[in-house]
């Protein structure tokens, strides 16, 4: 019942809670009312927009959290004695598979926990990074600037490595890239991406920096998407450095030589919720398919 007091406390609505808890709306209810009639308290009130603690609800919440948490920490040290975990995970994945060497951290996790089952949700980095902090993913990887610092307080968070993005322009457009700066690319046709991608995050900082803006002549949300249409001749474009000069070796796309971005990958979870087995098993078995991996970001200080 603490679990349930302290989900619905941070949800702030019984749906939302109860499908995090896996449980049925009434059964959440009837657990509040039960926790409610054993301390004596009332812990909630309802609103128009949900659940709000009362003082008494805000006075016991840490109390609830630390008592949760000692109880994630027993299950997941159990768990590793037993060798095995059941559930269910809820992973987010950004960009190709290869990439994330999600085959590989799929195989060892279900190899490892045969009872573990998975759910994949494919999206942006800072969409499935917003998903694990509204805890409707467990887990994500996500992208971000290098070191990654800017996760931290936000996430526990595994660096899983480094890389570089480079810019790509289309076959035929070297004079106009090589050799140029980011004031004079950013006046040249651009293909732009969402602000929940990474793309967005990094070059907005560099563009920013140099108070110029680029000249976006399309959105688009994929990579591959991307690529077909610097392919095309439409417009320049981010690509991680393998994709670039994948393309440039296969397409004739050209690489721009005088600037790159870099950036890192990692695997984040809420700090709260780290010691759950099913989150503590797949941050093991990460950092084992990534063993130069380190942690970015812990306890939020």
């Amino acid at each position: 019942m603490l679990r349930s007091f302290v989900i619905v406390a941070r949800e702030g609505n019984l749906t939302r809670a109860a499908s995090r808890l896996f449980l049925s709306q009434p059964a959440l209810s009837l657990q509040i009312k039960k926790l409610q009639s054993e301390v004596g308290l009332a812990l909630f009130e309802r609103t128009p927009r949900g659940m709000r603690l009362t003082d008494f609800g805000r006075r016991l919440l840490p109390a609830a959290e630390r008592a949760v948490a000692s109880v994630n920490e027993f299950e997941s040290a159990a768990a590793s004695l037993r060798g095995a975990v059941s559930g269910r995970l809820r992973l987010g994945t950004i960009v190709d598979p290869e990439f994330l060497r999600l085959g590989a951290f799929l195989g060892a996790l279900a190899e490892s926990h045969p009872g573990l089952a998975f759910e994949l949700r494919h999206g942006m980095s800072g969409a499935v990074a917003r998903e694990v902090e509204l805890g409707t993913l467990d887990v994500a990887y996500t992208l971000g600037f290098p070191g990654l610092k800017e996760l931290a307080g936000r996430f526990h968070a595994i660096q899983l490595t480094s890389f570089t993005y480079r810019v790509v322009a289309p076959p035929g457009w070297g004079a106009q890239v090589r050799g140029k700066g980011w004031r004079e690319l950013a006046a040249l046709p651009w293909i732009a991406t969402p602000q929940e991608s990474a793309h967005h995050r990094l070059l907005g900082r560099i563009f920013g920096s140099l108070g110029v803006e680029q000249n976006v002549v399309a959105r688009v949300d994929l990579e591959p998407t991307m690529l077909d249409l610097v392919r095309s001749g439409v417009a320049l474009a981010l690509a991680r450095d393998s994709l670039a000069l994948r393309a440039a070796h296969a397409d004739g796309v050209v690489i721009a030589d005088a600037v790159s971005v870099d950036a890192g990958l990692a695997f984040i979870c809420r700090h709260d919720r780290r010691g759950e087995p099913p989150i503590a098993a797949a941050l093991r078995v990460v950092s084992e398919v990534w063993p130069d991996a380190i942690v970015v970001a812990d306890e939020p200080g």
